[in-house]
Formats: C-alpha cells, structure tokens, sequence
C-alpha cells in the first residue's frame, strides 16, 4: 500500500511568491500614483507660473502705453503753452476771435479785454486761509478776461461755441449768456445775441525774454 505525500515546501513557496507579486505590484500601483500626484501638481503650478507671466507682460504694456499716452499729452501741453500770446499780442488775439466768429456766419458786436480779472473760483473764508494762500508760489501765468458779443442764428452760435475748445490760444469759457433777439418780421430768422466772457491765459515772461 502506497502513502500519498503532500508537498508543503512547494505550496508554501508557491504562496509567497504569490505574496510577493502582490506586494511588489501594490508598490509599483502606489509609485505611480504618486508620481502622477506629483506630475499633477507640478504641472499646475507651471500654468499658475505661465499666467502669472502673461499678467505681468499686460500689465508692462499697458503701463508702457500709459507712458506714451502722459508723454504724448505733455507734448502737447507744451506746445499748448509755447503758442499762448504775450500781453503785448492780445490785440492779435481778439482778430482771431473775430475772424472765427466771422467764419461761423456770425455778426461781431463787439471784442475786448474786460477791465476786471476774473474772480477765482474757490474764494477763501477767513483770514488764516487768505494767509495760506498768499504763501503759495505766485502762478506763473496772468488771466485777462476777454468779452465777446457776437449775434446770429443759434446752431451757428453753437459751432463757434465748440470752435473755442480747439482754439489756437488757451482760453477758458467763464459764462456765457443768451437773449433771443426780436424779429421784425415773422418770416426773418430766428437768432439769438450771445455774450461770451473767456479767460486768456498769459505766461509771464522774463526781463527781455521769452516766454516761460
């Protein structure tokens, strides 16, 4: 009679190299895991870091385009200041403001320098603040205030009104009043006189100089 031997030394190996894989494959599934975690996250903080760059590269141009927009505005101030007449050339300035107003189809009453400067606008209330404001620098240019009466037809009165705002000299409207003006026949046009006061800013000059 034959005696079956089981062979435990092989099932045992059997069972650990069972384990074994298992084991070695839980550990590779967990490296890679961790890897893609790792990949993840970098990868988040390179398109965080890629937006952050493009922010600052817009926020570089629109500062360089503000740049250029102050540069090119201060040109222009500049230029403005250059061509702003002297005392001596308001006579040449009132020409011009006749001529314009001519242009516009309008009838020149009258155009000459107020004999009164205008009153600022911000008047202080009492003496320590009138103290203050005569220890601030003196402006370095004058105003003298121009009235123009002129008479026509209203949209006519309207365009010489925006005429002024692309004035070759700087000017300032302080007031400007209407009055219609009365038809003799109710088939003339309806027209309206109008009274501008402006503000002509005039830089001081040095002692046989130019103007500042």
């Amino acid at each position: 009679m034959k005696l079956a031997v089981r062979d435990s030394s092989g099932a045992a190996l059997r069972r650990g190299l069972l384990t074994l894989c298992i084991v070695v494959l839980l550990g590779g599934v967990a490296a890679i895991y961790w890897q893609y975690t790792g990949y993840s996250e970098l990868q988040g903080r390179v398109l965080a870091a890629e937006k952050q760059v493009e922010e600052g590269k817009t926020i570089a141009q629109r500062l360089e385009h503000t740049q250029q927009q102050y540069q090119n505005v201060l040109q222009k101030l500049q230029h403005l200041e250059l061509s702003v007449s002297e005392r001596a050339y308001i006579p040449t300035l009132l020409k011009q403001l006749e001529a314009s107003a001519k242009a516009r189809r309008l009838r020149v009453l009258s155009v000459r320098p107020a004999s009164a400067q205008p009153e600022p606008k911000a008047q202080q209330e009492n003496d320590e603040q009138k103290g203050e404001e005569q220890k601030k620098p003196a402006e370095p240019y004058e105003k003298q205030v121009i009235d123009v009466s002129v008479r026509g037809q209203f949209w006519d009165v309207m365009r010489f009104t925006e005429d002024l705002t692309r004035f070759p000299k700087i000017l300032a409207v302080e007031r400007v009043q209407f009055r219609p003006n009365q038809r003799k026949e109710p088939t003339d046009p309806f027209e309206v006189e109008t009274q501008f006061t402006l503000s002509a800013f005039i830089f001081r000059t040095k002692e046989g100089g130019a103007p500042q």
